[in-house]
């Protein structure tokens, strides 16, 4: 009878421990979004506000921790939680990530801000060197998340899918390789990943292909509205073929970019 009492009490030991080992198995969410160079002091503004929001989004409503979020703009602010946006302090950002993310993590990473097309290489444009898209595919290649939402809001920034597609990326950017203008995408791309309005299907939850339809759609109706040439067409790679679709939701008739980030939440359970 004792022997079957200190059975049952290990047991339970057991559960518990197994419990505790479940819980802190959950994947953390990591993050580096940064703000390159602006010649006009209207977009700077505005796109600084946009990685704000982005910001205190992940904060409040991902497994993401002030620890977790890297943040860079150009300018000095004085404030230790937001680091100069130089491509040497991206490089130790991502040297210090490469060691502690885990495979169970998510990671995102979003840039905003200038970039120039110079022999079909994309250059995102920062304070000191710039980073080309050879550049950041490297960088990123040793990030050991399985699940990575990749996030380019900048001119000509579909010409930097072909180097970073790979399985387990979620590639997201602002317009196609051809066009040379970002205007309105990251406004409408953080308000659809903080609006209820963007759970369309309505399971309680957002996914990241709801979120970029949401975009998608605000974005025309907004040029539309203001009767101009269509100048910014998000575009979306998710299935590593370094071939980015403009209607991603048509994955199923398609059989092309789509699923993945249609299982991709960010958002906690």
């Amino acid at each position: 009878m004792i022997k079957g009492k200190i059975y049952f009490v290990l047991l339970l030991v057991l559960l518990s421990l197994s419990s505790i080992l479940e819980d802190s198995a959950e994947g953390k969410t990591y993050a580096i979004i940064m703000r390159g160079i602006s010649k006009d002091e209207q977009f700077k503004v505005a796109r600084t506000i946009n990685l704000i929001n982005l910001r205190d989004y992940l904060l409040n409503n991902t497994e993401a921790a002030s620890d977790t979020i890297n943040v860079l703009i150009p300018e000095d602010t004085g404030n230790n939680n937001v680091n100069s946006s130089q491509f040497t302090n991206v490089q130790k950002i991502v040297a210090n990530l490469e060691s502690v993310i885990n495979s169970d993590d998510k990671f995102i990473f979003y840039y905003t801000g200038q970039a120039n097309v110079v022999n079909q290489q994309l250059r995102f444009n920062l304070p000191g060197d710039d980073i080309t898209q050879v550049e950041l595919g490297q960088l990123l290649t040793n990030i050991k998340a399985s699940s990575m939402l990749i996030v380019l809001d900048c001119p000509a920034s579909g010409l930097a899918v072909k180097e970073l597609s790979a399985k387990g990326r979620i590639i997201i950017c602002s317009c196609t390789d051809e066009q040379r203008f970002s205007m309105k995408f990251g406004e409408y791309f953080i308000s659809a990943l903080t609006s209820s309005e963007t759970d369309i299907d309505n399971d309680n939850k957002k996914s990241i292909l709801e979120v970029f339809l949401s975009t998608s759609k605000n974005i025309q109706d907004w040029y539309r509205k203001e009767k101009l040439l269509l100048n910014e067409t998000p575009v979306l790679d998710d299935n590593g073929d370094g071939k980015p679709s403009k209607e991603p939701w048509r994955y199923i008739i398609d059989m092309k970019d789509g699923l993945a980030s249609s299982k991709f939440f960010l958002e906690k359970e």
